[in-house]
Protein backbone atom coordinates (compact mmCIF):
# COMPACT_ATOMS: atom_id res chain seq x y z
CA UNK A 1 0.00 0.00 0.00
CA UNK A 2 1.41 3.52 -0.71
CA UNK A 3 1.21 6.32 1.68
CA UNK A 4 0.02 8.60 -0.80
CA UNK A 5 -3.09 6.19 -1.29
CA UNK A 6 -3.55 6.91 2.85
CA UNK A 7 -3.03 10.13 2.69
CA UNK A 8 -5.62 10.99 -0.39
CA UNK A 9 -7.85 8.26 1.80
CA UNK A 10 -7.72 10.65 4.81
CA UNK A 11 -8.08 13.42 3.13
CA UNK A 12 -11.36 13.11 1.32
CA UNK A 13 -12.90 11.82 4.44
CA UNK A 14 -12.15 15.07 6.18
CA UNK A 15 -13.23 17.52 3.49
CA UNK A 16 -15.88 14.72 1.77
CA UNK A 17 -15.79 16.33 -1.82
CA UNK A 18 -13.18 15.43 -4.55
CA UNK A 19 -12.81 18.46 -5.74
CA UNK A 20 -11.94 19.92 -2.47
CA UNK A 21 -9.46 17.25 -1.65
CA UNK A 22 -8.14 17.57 -5.19
CA UNK A 23 -7.23 21.11 -4.35
CA UNK A 24 -5.96 20.40 -1.03
CA UNK A 25 -3.46 17.53 -2.35
CA UNK A 26 -2.58 19.91 -5.17
CA UNK A 27 -4.20 17.28 -7.88
CA UNK A 28 -7.22 16.55 -9.84
CA UNK A 29 -9.47 14.97 -9.53
CA UNK A 30 -9.59 11.61 -11.57
CA UNK A 31 -6.18 10.99 -9.59
CA UNK A 32 -8.16 11.45 -6.69
CA UNK A 33 -11.03 8.62 -7.83
CA UNK A 34 -8.05 6.59 -9.31
CA UNK A 35 -5.91 6.31 -5.85
CA UNK A 36 -9.28 5.63 -3.56
CA UNK A 37 -10.18 3.00 -6.11
CA UNK A 38 -6.61 1.53 -5.68
CA UNK A 39 -7.11 1.39 -2.53
CA UNK A 40 -10.49 -0.22 -1.83
CA UNK A 41 -9.21 -2.67 -4.47
CA UNK A 42 -6.11 -3.47 -2.52
CA UNK A 43 -8.25 -3.98 0.44
CA UNK A 44 -10.97 -5.86 -1.10
CA UNK A 45 -13.63 -3.15 0.20
CA UNK A 46 -15.74 -0.09 -0.26
CA UNK A 47 -14.21 2.92 1.71
CA UNK A 48 -16.93 5.82 0.92
CA UNK A 49 -20.48 5.65 -0.22
CA UNK A 50 -20.64 8.39 -3.05
CA UNK A 51 -23.52 10.55 -3.79
CA UNK A 52 -23.52 13.69 -6.75
CA UNK A 53 -22.87 16.65 -4.21
CA UNK A 54 -20.46 14.07 -1.66
CA UNK A 55 -19.05 11.53 -0.10
CA UNK A 56 -19.84 9.10 3.05
CA UNK A 57 -17.48 6.62 4.69
CA UNK A 58 -18.09 3.07 4.89
CA UNK A 59 -18.52 1.27 8.07
CA UNK A 60 -15.39 -0.17 7.12
CA UNK A 61 -13.66 3.49 6.13
CA UNK A 62 -14.75 4.44 9.53
CA UNK A 63 -12.62 1.40 11.01
CA UNK A 64 -9.79 2.47 8.74
CA UNK A 65 -9.81 6.14 9.15
CA UNK A 66 -7.26 6.01 12.83
CA UNK A 67 -5.21 3.58 11.56
CA UNK A 68 -4.45 5.55 8.19
CA UNK A 69 -4.22 8.95 10.48
CA UNK A 70 -1.67 6.92 12.73
CA UNK A 71 0.38 5.56 9.66
CA UNK A 72 0.87 9.13 7.93
CA UNK A 73 1.70 10.49 11.78
CA UNK A 74 4.29 7.83 12.07
CA UNK A 75 6.04 8.42 9.04
CA UNK A 76 5.58 12.02 9.36
CA UNK A 77 7.48 12.00 12.48
CA UNK A 78 10.26 9.31 11.05
CA UNK A 79 10.74 11.99 8.15
CA UNK A 80 10.71 14.91 10.56
CA UNK A 81 13.07 13.18 12.91
CA UNK A 82 15.73 12.32 9.81
CA UNK A 83 15.19 14.01 7.04
CA UNK A 84 14.02 17.68 5.27
CA UNK A 85 10.98 19.37 6.85
CA UNK A 86 9.94 20.47 3.20
CA UNK A 87 9.44 16.36 2.39
CA UNK A 88 6.93 15.95 5.24
CA UNK A 89 3.35 15.48 4.07
CA UNK A 90 -0.08 15.32 5.23
CA UNK A 91 -2.18 17.28 7.80
CA UNK A 92 -2.68 18.90 10.78
CA UNK A 93 -5.56 20.25 12.37
CA UNK A 94 -5.44 23.53 14.70
CA UNK A 95 -8.15 24.87 16.25
CA UNK A 96 -7.63 28.28 17.58
CA UNK A 97 -9.60 30.64 19.28
CA UNK A 98 -10.56 34.37 18.34
CA UNK A 99 -8.61 36.34 20.28
CA UNK A 100 -5.07 35.06 18.97
CA UNK A 101 -7.17 34.97 15.37
CA UNK A 102 -7.07 38.62 15.81
CA UNK A 103 -3.47 38.97 17.27
CA UNK A 104 -0.41 36.71 15.98
CA UNK A 105 -1.95 33.68 14.24
CA UNK A 106 -1.11 34.79 10.69
CA UNK A 107 2.84 35.16 11.88
CA UNK A 108 2.34 31.48 13.02
CA UNK A 109 0.64 30.45 9.48
CA UNK A 110 3.75 32.07 7.29
CA UNK A 111 5.97 30.50 9.82
CA UNK A 112 4.82 27.44 9.24
CA UNK A 113 3.90 26.83 6.07
CA UNK A 114 7.59 28.38 4.84
CA UNK A 115 8.83 25.14 7.54
CA UNK A 116 6.47 22.54 6.57
CA UNK A 117 5.06 23.80 2.73
CA UNK A 118 3.46 20.60 2.11
CA UNK A 119 1.51 19.88 5.08
CA UNK A 120 -1.91 21.25 5.04
CA UNK A 121 -3.38 23.35 7.92
CA UNK A 122 -7.11 22.71 8.91
CA UNK A 123 -8.10 25.67 10.99
CA UNK A 124 -11.36 25.61 13.28
CA UNK A 125 -11.92 28.54 14.72
CA UNK A 126 -14.18 28.94 17.87
CA UNK A 127 -14.34 30.21 21.46
CA UNK A 128 -11.41 28.41 24.35
CA UNK A 129 -13.90 26.13 25.54
CA UNK A 130 -14.42 24.39 21.82
CA UNK A 131 -10.85 24.47 21.45
CA UNK A 132 -10.83 22.35 24.64
CA UNK A 133 -13.37 20.45 23.82
CA UNK A 134 -12.16 19.58 19.66
CA UNK A 135 -8.96 18.55 21.40
CA UNK A 136 -10.99 16.48 24.00
CA UNK A 137 -12.59 14.57 21.26
CA UNK A 138 -9.62 14.34 18.57
CA UNK A 139 -11.32 16.26 16.59
CA UNK A 140 -7.53 18.80 16.46
CA UNK A 141 -4.25 18.12 16.71
CA UNK A 142 -3.44 20.75 18.49
CA UNK A 143 -5.98 23.78 19.95
CA UNK A 144 -4.43 27.30 21.20
CA UNK A 145 -6.70 28.66 23.62
CA UNK A 146 -7.31 29.42 27.42
CA UNK A 147 -7.30 26.72 29.69
CA UNK A 148 -10.37 25.58 31.69
CA UNK A 149 -9.60 23.08 34.59
CA UNK A 150 -6.56 20.49 35.43
CA UNK A 151 -6.53 17.59 32.67
CA UNK A 152 -4.03 14.59 32.95
CA UNK A 153 -4.88 13.67 29.35
CA UNK A 154 -3.83 17.60 27.83
CA UNK A 155 -0.28 18.98 28.02
CA UNK A 156 -0.86 22.74 27.97
CA UNK A 157 2.33 25.15 26.95
CA UNK A 158 2.11 29.05 28.08
CA UNK A 159 1.90 31.23 24.57
CA UNK A 160 0.83 34.66 26.23
CA UNK A 161 -1.50 36.77 28.21
CA UNK A 162 -3.71 39.41 26.52
CA UNK A 163 -4.67 42.55 28.86
CA UNK A 164 -7.50 43.87 28.71
CA UNK A 165 -8.96 47.13 28.32
CA UNK A 166 -12.39 48.35 28.78
CA UNK A 167 -13.47 50.43 25.90
CA UNK A 168 -16.64 52.02 24.14
CA UNK A 169 -17.46 54.79 21.98
CA UNK A 170 -15.91 58.18 23.28
CA UNK A 171 -19.08 60.20 21.84
CA UNK A 172 -21.68 57.76 23.69
CA UNK A 173 -19.39 57.21 26.64
CA UNK A 174 -17.43 60.38 27.22
CA UNK A 175 -15.78 59.61 30.20
CA UNK A 176 -11.74 58.42 30.73
CA UNK A 177 -11.78 57.01 34.69
CA UNK A 178 -14.93 55.49 36.10
CA UNK A 179 -15.37 53.08 39.19
CA UNK A 180 -16.23 49.22 38.34
CA UNK A 181 -19.75 50.40 40.22
CA UNK A 182 -20.07 52.80 37.72
CA UNK A 183 -19.87 50.63 34.59
CA UNK A 184 -22.17 47.89 35.98
CA UNK A 185 -25.04 50.69 35.27
CA UNK A 186 -24.05 50.37 31.66
CA UNK A 187 -25.18 47.86 29.08
CA UNK A 188 -21.56 45.42 29.32
CA UNK A 189 -21.10 43.71 25.60
CA UNK A 190 -19.18 40.86 25.93
CA UNK A 191 -17.80 37.40 24.91
CA UNK A 192 -20.81 34.20 24.41
CA UNK A 193 -22.11 32.69 27.98
CA UNK A 194 -20.10 29.27 26.60
CA UNK A 195 -16.74 31.05 26.25
CA UNK A 196 -14.22 31.25 29.04
CA UNK A 197 -13.61 34.83 28.83
CA UNK A 198 -17.33 34.98 29.69
CA UNK A 199 -16.96 33.18 32.68
CA UNK A 200 -13.66 35.21 33.81
CA UNK A 201 -15.81 38.31 33.82
CA UNK A 202 -18.66 36.75 35.83
CA UNK A 203 -16.12 35.98 38.44
CA UNK A 204 -14.12 39.15 38.25
CA UNK A 205 -17.73 41.50 38.84
CA UNK A 206 -18.77 39.16 41.85
CA UNK A 207 -15.39 39.23 43.35
CA UNK A 208 -15.48 43.04 43.01
CA UNK A 209 -19.00 44.07 43.23
CA UNK A 210 -22.37 43.30 44.46
CA UNK A 211 -24.56 45.12 41.82
CA UNK A 212 -26.00 43.49 39.60
CA UNK A 213 -24.48 43.86 36.05
CA UNK A 214 -26.61 44.18 32.49
CA UNK A 215 -24.51 41.83 29.89
CA UNK A 216 -24.72 41.38 26.59
CA UNK A 217 -23.37 38.24 25.70
CA UNK A 218 -22.83 38.30 21.69
CA UNK A 219 -21.47 35.38 19.69
CA UNK A 220 -18.57 36.73 18.08
CA UNK A 221 -15.39 39.11 18.65
CA UNK A 222 -16.44 41.86 15.08
CA UNK A 223 -20.18 41.64 16.53
CA UNK A 224 -18.52 43.04 19.91
CA UNK A 225 -16.57 45.79 18.31
CA UNK A 226 -18.99 47.08 16.14
CA UNK A 227 -21.41 47.47 18.36
CA UNK A 228 -18.98 49.19 20.61
CA UNK A 229 -18.61 51.63 18.33
CA UNK A 230 -21.75 52.39 17.22
CA UNK A 231 -22.54 52.98 21.20
CA UNK A 232 -24.63 50.76 22.39
CA UNK A 233 -22.53 49.24 25.16
CA UNK A 234 -19.08 49.28 27.18
CA UNK A 235 -17.09 46.05 26.03
CA UNK A 236 -14.14 44.15 28.56
CA UNK A 237 -11.83 43.47 25.22
CA UNK A 238 -8.37 41.88 25.11
CA UNK A 239 -6.61 45.51 24.16
CA UNK A 240 -4.97 43.50 20.92
CA UNK A 241 -8.06 42.92 19.69
CA UNK A 242 -9.31 46.69 19.40
CA UNK A 243 -5.77 47.74 18.52
CA UNK A 244 -6.66 49.16 15.71
CA UNK A 245 -10.47 50.69 16.62
CA UNK A 246 -8.22 52.49 19.36
CA UNK A 247 -5.65 53.71 17.15
CA UNK A 248 -8.32 55.80 15.19
CA UNK A 249 -10.40 56.85 17.93
CA UNK A 250 -13.38 54.51 17.17
CA UNK A 251 -13.23 53.72 19.94
CA UNK A 252 -11.35 54.96 23.85
CA UNK A 253 -10.16 52.90 26.78
CA UNK A 254 -12.28 53.92 30.61
CA UNK A 255 -9.59 53.41 32.77
CA UNK A 256 -11.06 51.43 36.17
CA UNK A 257 -10.14 51.46 39.70
CA UNK A 258 -9.94 47.45 39.15
CA UNK A 259 -8.37 46.04 36.62
CA UNK A 260 -9.11 42.95 34.81
CA UNK A 261 -7.06 40.24 34.98
CA UNK A 262 -5.07 39.25 31.82
CA UNK A 263 -6.16 35.88 29.56
CA UNK A 264 -3.78 33.51 29.65
CA UNK A 265 -3.19 31.17 26.55
CA UNK A 266 -1.72 27.76 25.61
CA UNK A 267 -1.03 25.69 23.16
CA UNK A 268 -2.97 22.60 24.36
CA UNK A 269 -2.42 19.08 23.05
CA UNK A 270 -3.27 15.58 23.94
CA UNK A 271 -0.56 13.48 25.85
CA UNK A 272 0.30 10.84 23.19
CA UNK A 273 3.40 9.07 22.21
CA UNK A 274 3.65 10.04 18.71
CA UNK A 275 3.89 13.88 19.39
CA UNK A 276 7.11 15.43 16.84
CA UNK A 277 4.32 17.07 14.27
CA UNK A 278 1.98 18.45 17.18
CA UNK A 279 4.84 19.41 19.74
CA UNK A 280 7.04 21.33 16.79
CA UNK A 281 3.72 23.48 16.19
CA UNK A 282 2.84 24.23 19.42
CA UNK A 283 6.82 25.47 19.71
CA UNK A 284 6.65 27.47 16.96
CA UNK A 285 3.21 28.86 18.52
CA UNK A 286 5.14 29.39 21.91
CA UNK A 287 7.48 31.70 19.56
CA UNK A 288 5.32 33.60 17.90
CA UNK A 289 3.71 34.67 20.68
CA UNK A 290 6.80 35.55 23.20
CA UNK A 291 7.79 37.72 20.01
CA UNK A 292 4.64 39.22 19.45
CA UNK A 293 3.95 39.43 23.24
CA UNK A 294 7.63 41.39 23.48
CA UNK A 295 7.06 43.56 20.56
CA UNK A 296 3.82 44.67 22.03
CA UNK A 297 4.31 44.80 25.61
CA UNK A 298 0.87 46.79 25.96
CA UNK A 299 -0.83 43.95 23.86
CA UNK A 300 0.35 41.26 25.70
CA UNK A 301 2.69 39.10 28.12
CA UNK A 302 4.98 36.68 28.10
CA UNK A 303 3.81 33.90 30.04
CA UNK A 304 6.33 32.02 32.20
CA UNK A 305 6.83 28.13 31.38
Amino acid sequence: MQLRFFETFVCLAKVRNFRKAADLLHTSQPVISSRINALEAELGTRLFERSKRSVHLTREGRLLLPHAEAVIEITNEMKWLVGPNAELTGSLRIGVAGTIIHSWFIHLMEAFRSAYPRINLEILATTSAGVLQAVRDHSVDVGLAMKDKPDMMLRFEPLCAFPIAWVASPTAFPIEKATLNTLLDMPILTFPQSSLPYRELERHLKLHSKIRPNIHPMNSIATIVKMAGEGLGIAPMPRAVVREELGSGRLHEIKVDVAFPPLNFYAVTEVSPRMALKNEFARMAQQQARAWAEANPEDGLVLAD
